[in-house]
This record gives C-alpha cells, structure tokens and sequence, in this order.
C-alpha cells in the first residue's frame, strides 16, 4: 500500500530519497483523493483488499481509509462473494474455493455510491515451491534462494512476498514484577527476556522463465539476510508465491522501476501506473491498482544460527542496535523507594537483592521499559512452528 500510494503523481508527488537536506516541493494540492486499491482475488483461501485515498505530498497525514464500502467478488456467471469490512478500509472474503473456469472481478460501491471494477480476469494458479535453501555469504550473512517450476503451458511469470521471523532478547533480564494492587514486587510469570519479532517485505520481488525452454525458475535470490540480530539465534522466513498474468507482471514490473529505481540522475523517469481498476461513471477517474485473481502457494525455511551457523557469533546482547543506549542498569535502588518509583510506570524491575542473613529484599535493580521489556518489539509467545 505505502509503495503504491507514494508513486501515485496525481497525489502530489515523488517521494525521492538520498539527499542530505530536507526538501519540501512546492506542488499544489491533488484536485481529488484518488480511490487506491490494494489486494488480490484469492481463488482457494481469503481475500483480504484495501482501500484507501491518496493524500497530497504537502501534508503529514496518513492514507486515509475508504470506509463503508461494499465489496464484492463477481464471477462472469453473475455469482457474487461479499466481503466484510474490518477494520475501516480492509475488506476480507470468507475462505473461497473459486471454479477455475470462471472469470472473476471486483466490484466496489463506495459510500458516495460511486461504483468502480477490475478487469474480468482468469485464475492463475500457483504452483508449488520446490525449495527453499540458503548459503553463508563471506560476511557471514545468509543468501536465501528459490526454486520452483510449472507446466510449460501454466503461467510463467512469478511474484513474492515474505514474513521473516527471528528471535531476539532484551539488553536486560528481569525476574521479578511489580504488582499494582498489593504495591508488592513478586516473582516474574512470564518472561519479557525472549522474544520474537516478524517484519514483512516491501520490496516487489518477481521473475519470469519466458527466456527458458522449461517453465522453472531456480536459484532465484529471494532474501539477503545481513549477519545482525536476525541471525543471532533463530530465524525464519515464510514465503508466499503467486504466478501470475503477462498484463499484472507488466503493472508490478512498472511499479518496481518507479519506487525502487529513483535514486542517481541514471535512473529512469517516473511515470504514471495504471493498474485494471476503473471507475464505472468515469473512464478518465484515475483508480491505483491491480486486481489479479490466482491462488498462493507457500513455504517455510528455519535456520537454527546457534547451530548451524559458524562462530563467532556477536558475543553481546548489545550487537542489538536497538539496545545502544542500554549500557547499564539505573543501579540499585532501595525497596520502598522503588515500590514508589515502579507506580509510575517508567520503570522494570530487574533483579532483587536479598540481605543473606534475613533473607528480605532490601533493594532491586532497575531498567527503562525499552531495556527490559522484549514486548515492546515483538511477542514473547513462541510461534507454533518454531522448534
């Protein structure tokens, strides 16, 4: 969504990236928020499609959401699938299982009664992922590749998409926790020392084999993992794969040379996308988007980096940059004291100190949140898949 509604030029502008001072253009507002649609038709699971408007470069806000529409997935037999709206904006299909005989669009109404539709298109499906494998590169980061392959006569033009999952801990670990109600400090119940963090990719990541006899792709580098907190425990990465029409690889492929390539006087000009989503009352209304209609096909790969990759590892907690500035703890504190400071919430607990001939808690050890609260980046739930 963020990639589609920076290139639209209507919205007002470019965002360009490596210069050293600020810019603001000077471009007058966009006449009109333009509709952007953002989502596929999935022919065997749920669809999810989002819309928004696009917003003048000029102004700080965010994509604002189109709300209250009603959406739809109509196949060229007249059959109609409803889609439910939430949160604002997101319109999610049930679990489908399309006939792949049938075309299929989207049919969206806003709230303004304006109506807007994809072209009619096929289903495309998805082949399976053959492989999912990886090698350590000379800085000790890891190249993850793809393979997979169809029919000579199925699809022949691919895209992906990613969730990479590692685990991380805090830059401190806390044992005990303070509890509200009884202004008493008890022994932790569950732990904000270890946790896991999942990012998305951004960037569009596609091939095609038109230039092979056999319609395979393989080695393809789908993901460069730099030897940082990724790789310091475990690390997964769960890829998704769609192949797709000529026509929706061409829209994908304009849009990737217009976000991704801006950056050296070498590089082309932007231009103007135009995806298969039209506004019914008005052909000349420009619509962001591309509607395409294909199953997904899916696959995990784990690395256990305590395992299988070579040391030395970062021997610190510290090699986390989001730890830089957690040198140290705030020192001990004593106990009344800090049962005062922990009511203000800017602080964690960390460790007791016990007077070894009473066995009372004189005193605790101290961090900020950010330091010892792994939560605050992640889940400390273990995913189910994680060994």
């Amino acid at each position: 969504m963020r990639r589609l509604l920076l290139l639209w030029l209507l919205g007002g502008g470019l965002a360009l990236g490596g210069c050293v001072d600020r810019y603001t253009p000077d471009v007058a507002p966009a006449a009109q928020a333009n509709l952007v649609v953002d989502g596929f038709v999935n022919a065997q699971g749920t669809s999810v499609i989002k819309l928004a408007r696009t917003f003048s470069v000029n102004t700080k806000n965010t994509a604002p959401p189109e709300a209250r529409a009603q959406v739809a997935i109509v196949d060229d037999a007249g059959l109609r699938y409803a889609l439910a709206e939430n949160p604002a904006g997101t319109y999610t299909s049930g679990a489908l299982t399309l006939d792949p005989s049938r075309q299929y669009q989207l049919r969206i109404t806003t709230a303004q009664g304006r109506d807007y539709a994809s072209d009619s298109q096929p289903v495309v499906p998805a082949p399976a992922i053959d492989s999912l494998t990886w090698q350590l590169t000379p800085a000790q980061g890891v190249q993850i590749y793809l393979a997979t392959h169809a029919a000579s006569t199925a699809a022949r033009y691919y895209r992906w998409e990613y969730d990479e999952t590692y685990q991380f801990t805090s830059a401190f670990e806390s044992t005990i926790e303070y509890v509200p109600s009884t202004n008493r400090l008890r022994e932790r119940q569950s732990s904000i020392y270890r946790c896991w963090r999942t990012e998305s990719s951004t960037a569009i990541l596609q091939s095609n084999s038109t230039q092979f006899s056999q319609n395979a792709i393989a080695n393809y580098p789908l993901r460069l993992v730099l030897p940082d907190v990724r790789l310091r425990y475990g690390y997964s990465i769960l890829v998704r794969q769609v192949a797709q029409t000529q026509a929706e690889y061409d829209y994908w492929e304009r849009l990737r040379k217009n976000t991704e390539s801006l950056g050296t006087v070498n590089d082309p000009l932007p231009g103007k996308v135009t995806g298969n989503v039209h506004a019914l009352a008005d052909a000349t209304e420009p619509v962001l988007g591309y509607v395409g209609v294909h199953s997904v096909a899916q696959k995990r790969l784990f690395i256990n980096a305590v395992a299988q990759l070579p040391k030395p590892q970062p021997a610190s907690v510290f090699f986390d940059l989001a730890y830089a500035t957690c040198l140290d703890v705030e020192g001990v504190t004593p106990l009344s004291r800090a049962l005062a400071q922990l009511k203000t919430g800017g602080y964690t607990p960390l460790q007791p100190i016990i007077n070894i001939l009473t066995g009372d808690t004189i005193g605790i050890t101290t961090a900020s949140p950010a330091c010892a609260d792994c939560r605050l980046r992640g889940t400390n739930s273990k995913p189910s898949y994680w060994p």
